[in-house]
């Protein structure tokens, strides 16, 4: 089953907000923290927590099918997402929309989270640009044995093709875990996830089962210069 195993990586930015927070609301401009094999990550606060946002960028040699199926291969998830414990689709609506029931692993002594998402990826056709963004809804069955309830996430994955045959890739993210999270724990992960994430996508992206994937609905830009790297069979983490 292929699913937007990418999606499971929001749950990782947790703290505490009150309900009635304005918490998507960014407060500053972005900031510079790592800058590290080919990988920025940035930073900003948001308004009404002390937990940071983050953007991650990095450039890859990818066609955008090889990318939209690495994220979607549930299998290989737990390889180079950090602590994805389940991913189930509970709802395809058609190919470009689904409801996804997650589960996260939190390290000790932090309860494991679960969340309800919908996602949704999308392609510019003038640019090639696609996008999969995913947000928490309402509903959904009831809590996992062990698990507390993400009360709001929200993540984007962005990938846009360049001339000179490297793909931008761009990640950002933010969330809430539910229970009592201290703010500095989440802002200890806030670089360290995304960081670790987008090295390990450029690590997995050489393997023969991306290097030929087809998605149906996702055009590759014919303009492209330069080949991308060959095809490894190897697993990443």
């Amino acid at each position: 089953m292929r699913l937007y195993g990418l999606l499971a990586v929001f749950l990782f930015c947790i703290s505490v907000l009150p309900a009635s927070a304005s918490w998507d609301q960014p407060i500053g401009p972005w900031q510079q923290v790592v800058d590290q094999d080919g990988i920025r990550i940035d930073v900003r606060p948001m308004l009404g927590t002390n937990v940071m946002a983050f953007r991650g960028q990095m450039k890859v040699h990818a066609r955008l099918q090889s990318l939209v199926a690495l994220v979607q291969d549930t299998e290989n998830i737990p390889v180079w997402m950090h602590r994805i414990k389940r991913v189930t689709i509970t709802q395809t609506i058609d190919d470009q929309d689904f409801n996804v029931y997650m589960q996260l692993h939190s390290p000790w002594p932090f309860r494991d989270r679960d969340a309800w998402l919908h996602t949704t990826f999308r392609q510019d056709m003038k640019t090639g640009v696609v996008t999969v963004h995913s947000d928490t809804v309402d509903g959904g069955e009831g809590l996992s044995q062990g698990c507390v309830r993400m009360p709001k996430m929200t993540t984007e994955w962005v990938f846009t093709p360049e001339q000179d045959g490297r793909v931008a890739v761009t990640f950002t993210g933010f969330g809430l875990p539910g229970g009592v999270v201290p703010d500095w724990a989440v802002n200890l992960v806030v670089t360290d996830l995304p960081f670790g994430s987008l090295r390990n996508m450029q690590r997995q992206i050489l393997r023969v089962r991306y290097q030929g994937a087809r998605f149906p609905g996702i055009q590759e830009i014919t303009t492209l210069k330069h080949p991308v790297p060959a095809a490894q069979d190897t697993e990443s983490r």
